[in-house]
């Protein structure tokens, strides 16, 4: 009897397991309701409870077998093309292809990391979760290019890549502009890996032509003005908890006003969460980066003195989070609600186009002169400290300036 009771409670487990990854992938991991789930697999609430404790046990059983069912992906899309030559376009097809299942709506174990991976309060259990997932990810990816030995060593920065990729893909799948200047970066990436110099940014900079970006929504505003208060505190919101924590009353709230404020303000909410969103790029962008350059002199730059200035902007101190940590979870969330809001998806299109753009246009004083920053070399540079951002946030692993030179000299050539 004990024996069938166990086997009838890991049935139980199992099948609510199931139904709370199907619903986290539809719907997003915030918006998982306890009473929901039981009645979805036709349970009591006391049977969740008692199989898993608080909510929290449920999400971490939830992540438990997302990387049971990741590492089954990750051994089973390798197998299919075990043998398969080393080159260039072969390895531009196998990510291409790899990111399009992953972003797929078949798979939803894809879904719980992205979640996990944008919480501003992931526990110590959540932390060593993603470790483990991480370091699965870059077993299997060093394992197929162990054949040759440049390749294996550019692994990591292969996954860290893919992390802030996969993203995109799910919110930006079937959109042609997309596909052709994601291939084009990619192709980039492996170029550097198999060591060949990097072509024409052709793709992208026919966008960024193109491209008319948004003016900073807080420019020209009074300090102490209504609406720079509220465009301030939506930000600080949108950046601490993602897109979905922003609502008409939690800002309202913060701010000692009424709901109709914002009305008075801005034609519509939507309107209000995009420029919101616009604010917080704007406000806490780094002065390099906005086109203000370092002080000192410009060619005294080396790698030293350009670490310098990047290590601030991946803390993960909690009273002194960078702007990269920041504004990836900004960038990933917002691809997240585009998946299943269509309407987000040129907002996301935006933050994708021109990545790398600040780096390559105000590179002067703040990247060693001797670093050959095109514009295909500021894109994938751009992707990977994003993706490191989260990573080592999510993980509790910060980026040292160590991290930062090494990756600086990997994924950029210098001149001879």
């Amino acid at each position: 009897m004990p024996q069938v009771q166990a086997t009838s409670r890991a049935a139980d487990a199992q099948q609510i397991i199931d139904a709370a990854i199907n619903h986290a992938s539809a719907h997003g991991l915030h918006s998982l309701r306890m009473r929901e789930l039981a009645q979805s697999v036709g349970k009591s609430t006391t049977v969740i409870v008692n199989l898993f404790g608080a909510k929290s046990g449920l999400i971490k059983s939830m992540g438990e077998e997302a990387l049971r069912r990741d590492a089954d992906f990750h051994a089973r899309f390798f197998q299919s093309v075990a043998g398969l030559a080393l080159s260039r376009d072969s390895l531009l097809t196998l990510v291409r292809h790899y990111l399009r299942l992953r972003a797929s709506e078949n798979a939803g174990f894809a879904r719980i990391w992205e979640a996990l991976l944008i919480d501003s309060e992931v526990t110590t259990e959540g932390q060593d979760l993603i470790r483990r997932w991480d370091a699965m990810r870059k077993a299997a990816w060093r394992d197929h290019l162990s054949a040759d030995l440049q390749l294996a060593d550019f692994a990591e920065l292969l996954v860290d890549w893919t992390t802030i990729e996969q993203f995109y893909a799910g919110a930006l799948q079937g959109r042609l502009d997309y596909e052709v200047i994601a291939t084009e970066g990619l192709a980039g990436l492996i170029d550097r890996a198999f060591g060949q110099s990097d072509r024409s940014a052709t793709a992208t900079f026919w966008y960024r032509e193109n491209l008319v970006l948004p003016q900073a929504p807080g420019a020209g505003l009074e300090p102490d003005s209504m609406r720079l208060k509220l465009l301030d505190i939506a930000a600080d919101q949108i950046l601490a908890r993602g897109v979905t924590a922003l609502t008409n009353r939690s800002v309202s709230v913060v701010a000692g006003t009424s709901t109709s404020t914002i009305a008075y303000h801005w034609p519509d909410m939507r309107r209000f969460v995009l420029d919101a969103v616009w604010h917080s790029v704007f406000r806490d962008m780094p002065r390099y980066l906005a086109g203000q350059q370092p002080e000192g002199d410009p060619a005294a730059a080396d790698l030293d003195s350009w670490a310098l200035i990047m290590t601030p902007t991946v803390s993960i101190q909690p009273d002194a989070e960078g702007f990269y940590v920041k504004y990836v979870r900004l960038i990933a969330s917002i691809c997240m609600e585009a998946r299943r809001d269509p309407s987000l998806q040129d907002l996301a299109m935006l933050l994708r186009g021109p990545e790398g753009g600040g780096t390559y246009y105000n590179s002067a004083g703040v990247w060693p002169a001797d670093f050959d920053l095109n514009r295909l070399a500021a894109t994938r540079f751009a992707l990977w400290i994003k993706a490191a951002a989260l990573m080592a946030c999510a993980t509790g692993i910060a980026l040292s300036s160590a991290d930062l030179k090494t990756a600086a000299l990997q994924l950029v050539a210098r001149r001879t």
